[in-house]
């Protein structure tokens, strides 16, 4: 289990681990994913990956819709209370996630379910039994509890349950093991102690390094705005990669393909050495993403799209043309209206900042007259167009 083994930041107890590959049995690999928002970023791909080589090596996944912890929100590294969600946004974000899941994960040796089956129907007397599984001790050993309780930030007693939870699931399926991001470290490992509660064996925790997100800075998530989504056209999967830092890419290489690691630990050392330029190993990268969510032939049109547009500087024939009222014209409004941006929020952000253009001309003003805009092509960052034409 080579990739599994040379990737992972974390596999813990590490003798158990060894012990359960021993055992030559089928280990049934817990993932559990919060549908908090309608789509799969490459940070989520990244991990739903790791359990696709699980599944690889003859072991069934068995990925949880935490469609009940969702309500609750996953409080790691977060240093106040979170926004909970009402089901009928956890229904819809469900709805729209497990396609997109199902198609990247092996249908043999898959199980799906929702912990709201299970979490739902516990009793007064079931719940009391749970919190009797931990102690406050325990909690306050977490890092951002404790940062919160020193700093005299709010916990609610509901955050303190979405890792009892957490640890409830791998009981109620049986995990072998379980798998997450490297944020998870604690919550997975507190799954053991629950599981032992319960008098079952305890799980090895098994966890990944987190996606940054194109801004180079923090995680990848829905929320910040920095993330690639697995549903997005090939030219922007492969264009947003290519707008990742430099730094930030290894990670991608390291979670996103099958490469040697010592062969991208080489190709990082050349790079540092100037003998490698960054910017065509990016290209590698996003050729080799796309390739994978996509195809080959879509691959190859979106670097031939990306060459075009960036370093060809050429604007595509089959944009989005539309027409115009005579006058002010509100940019946001046109943009959204559009479909160019997802919203006037978004539209006002990424203009204000710089990352609107009128024929290749930067513009900064949200109202710009008809006159300006009539048989002239908008642009939003480096992939996205409009032609105004006379109405």
């Amino acid at each position: 289990m080579k990739y599994i083994e040379e990737r992972a930041s974390a596999i813990n107890p590490l003798s158990d681990y060894e012990e359960l590959l021993k055992s030559k049995k089928k280990l049934r690999v817990k993932l559990g994913v919060d549908p908090t928002a309608p789509d799969v970023t490459l940070g989520w791909y990244a991990i739903l990956r790791a359990l696709r080589k699980f599944q690889e090596y003859g072991h069934t996944a068995v990925l949880i819709l935490g469609e009940f912890t969702a309500q609750v929100g996953d409080p790691s590294g977060k240093s106040e209370t979170r926004t909970v969600l009402n089901e009928n946004e956890i229904s819809a974000n469900s709805k729209g996630v497990l396609p997109t899941i199902e198609s990247i994960l092996h249908k043999d040796n898959l199980e799906i379910v929702s912990n709201k089956d299970w979490l739902s129907k516990l009793s007064i007397s079931d719940m009391m039994n749970l919190a009797s599984s931990t102690t406050l001790a325990q909690m306050l050993e977490r890092e951002d509890f404790s940062n919160r309780f020193e700093k005299n930030n709010p916990i609610s007693l509901l955050e303190f349950f979405y890792p009892l939870f957490q640890g409830y699931d791998s009981v109620a399926v049986q995990a072998d093991i379980e798998i997450g991001g490297n944020d998870q470290l604690w919550n997975l490992m507190l799954g053991r102690e629950i599981q032992k509660y319960y008098n079952l064996k305890p799980q090895v925790a098994v966890t990944f390094p987190l996606l940054v997100g194109t801004d180079g800075k923090k995680k990848m998530s829905q929320s910040l705005g920095n993330y690639i989504s697995v549903s997005d056209t090939p030219e922007n999967i492969y264009g947003k990669i290519m707008s990742i830092p430099d730094e930030v890419m290894w990670d991608y290489f390291v979670m996103l393909s099958d490469l040697d690691l010592k062969e991208i630990n080489e190709t990082k050392e050349l790079v540092s050495a100037d003998k490698m330029n960054p910017f065509e190993l990016k290209k590698s990268l996003g050729k080799i993403v796309t390739n994978e969510i996509y195809n080959e032939e879509e691959s190859e049109k979106a670097e031939e799209s990306f060459n075009n547009l960036t370093i060809k500087k050429n604007i595509p024939d089959d944009i989005a043309e539309t027409s115009i009222e005579e006058g002010e014209v509100h940019i946001p409004n046109l943009l959204t209206d559009n479909q160019i941006t997802s919203s006037n929020s978004e539209a006002r952000r990424i203009i204000t900042s710089g990352g609107f253009k009128i024929n290749d001309i930067k513009y900064t003003e949200l109202d710009v007259s008809s006159k300006e805009l009539i048989e002239s092509t908008l642009q939003i960052g480096k992939r996205k167009f409009l032609r105004i034409i006379k109405k």
